[in-house]
């Protein structure tokens, strides 16, 4: 049984909602459909969760299937429904440097020593699968970390016109801040993972 099938009757036995087991099924034979899917906020979690724990997509599975649709090579357009110019992006298995220009960030088993956030960005991160990231904000930013499994953010260079939320979903998840963290407006909240 491929990693996909594996997901989805993993999925089933932890009471995937029918609503979700519709979309699933008619996006089953479509990669951009699936990955469209998995973009939206309220699948994020999940996907990230099953994957870390070994019940969902591995990396090598994601690397080899759906190469165009990670990395920067794809950038899902509305895939909440929200009207204009909605981006979301995910990184599987990505070391290296990136700017951000997107409103929702997916990253599993990536290792970012810098990600820039240009000025005047509000963006979403969503960490897991043993991710690595070092936060740089320009200036008037606002971004919000969704923290998962054994995941470290460091928030290294924010002045005191940014602001961050970070939402830990695991007591091995870390969040650590550099030197150059300067912004009062930090907050940091424990949540039960709840899928």
């Amino acid at each position: 049984m491929d990693d996909l099938n594996k997901y989805y009757k993993n999925a089933l036995l932890g009471n995937l909602c029918g609503e979700y087991r519709g979309y699933w099924q008619s996006a089953h034979n479509d990669k951009e459909k699936l990955v469209r899917l998995a973009l939206q906020q309220q699948c994020l979690p999940h996907l990230i969760s099953y994957s870390y724990e070994g019940k969902g997509l591995s990396k090598e599975y994601i690397l080899e299937n759906f190469a165009d649709y990670i990395n920067g090579n794809y950038i899902g357009i509305n895939v909440d429904g929200v009207d204009g110019d909605y981006k979301s992006e995910l990184y599987v298995g990505f070391n290296g440097i990136l700017t951000l220009c997107d409103d929702i960030l997916c990253t599993m088993w990536t290792s970012i020593p810098y990600l820039n956030l240009p000025t005047c960005k509000a963006t979403k991160i969503y960490c897991g699968c043993s991710s690595e990231l070092h936060i740089n904000c320009d200036g008037f930013n606002n971004v919000i970390i969704m923290l998962f499994d054994d995941s470290t953010v460091e928030l290294e260079d924010l002045d005191e016109t940014c602001s961050a939320t970070i939402y830990k979903y695991s007591d091995k998840c870390k969040v650590n801040y550099g030197k150059y963290c300067l912004s009062k407006r930090m907050n940091e909240f424990n949540k039960e993972l709840r899928l």
